[in-house]
């Protein structure tokens, strides 16, 4: 089975654009070969935590939303993307999992801290979504300080995770030093995602947003830890790719 992980950038009122990043990504992945095709978290709505920019927030009928999963309709991949998702009252952090033109999941952040606090609901359930033979399960950036959700996943049969994440990037943006962001994120991953790997046995996945926003910077970085732990596949720095890896 062949992933696509996106290393995207994405802005904050133009969803629009983002649509049109995103459909190009899509593109290309399909023609590498993905079966699965994973983007970073808020990787659609643009990510913030500020109340000035919940005005991004969209329900999950919003008609972006629809236009993308409607992209798997004429083919056999399974997208996976992400959302500052409305639901009445309620805004959740959100990963949308779409196969056949048709939404056929979600997950919803579990750790919601700091000021995203302010704004966001956390989700409480853990789905289980199956590709072909292989189970799989999602979290969301600061979901990789939660150990027992990933043991959790593991317990649950899944072969493998994906990390769908944003981790805004703290210091001076002018000039920002990227490199140095990119490797505080990847040690990050190594530290804790690696450990998760090896504890249970799974292998997990990092798809991370990049670039610059109208809020904040991102490091980028996409990852393949095996199940020892160690990182077999990555991209190489912060700037917008696509890494195709094989579980």
């Amino acid at each position: 089975m062949k992933i696509a992980l996106i290393q995207m950038s994405s802005r904050l009122y133009d969803i629009e654009s983002n649509f049109e990043t995103m459909k190009d990504f899509i593109k290309e992945s399909i023609k590498l070969g993905a079966d699965i095709i994973a983007f970073p978290e808020m990787n659609l709505t643009g990510y913030f935590y500020t109340p000035e920019h919940l005005i991004n927030a969209i329900p999950i009928d919003n008609e972006y939303v629809t236009k993308t999963v409607g992209l798997t309709k004429n083919n056999d991949v399974t997208l996976i993307l992400g959302i500052a998702e409305t639901v009445g009252d309620k805004t959740f952090v959100t990963q949308i999992v779409a196969e056949a033109g048709k939404i056929v999941g979600t997950y919803r952040k579990h750790n919601i801290v700091n000021l995203e606090a302010k704004l966001f609901h956390a989700g409480d359930i853990e789905p289980i979504f199956v590709k072909a033979d292989k189970k799989y399960g999602l979290t969301i950036c600061a979901d990789i300080d939660l150990s027992d959700l990933f043991q959790t996943y593991a317990q649950k049969g899944c072969n493998f995770v994906i990390e769908c994440a944003s981790p805004d990037l703290y210091g001076n943006r002018n000039p920002r030093n990227w490199e140095g962001g990119y490797n505080w994120w990847k040690n990050n991953c190594i530290e804790k995602i690696g450990q998760y790997a090896k504890d249970n046995k799974i292998n997990i996945l990092v798809t991370t947003q990049s670039g610059r926003n109208e809020q904040d910077d991102f490091p980028g970085g996409g990852y393949l830890f095996s199940s020892d732990g160690k990182i077999i596949s990555g991209t190489t720095d912060y700037k917008q790719e696509i890494l195709i890896v094989t579980i």
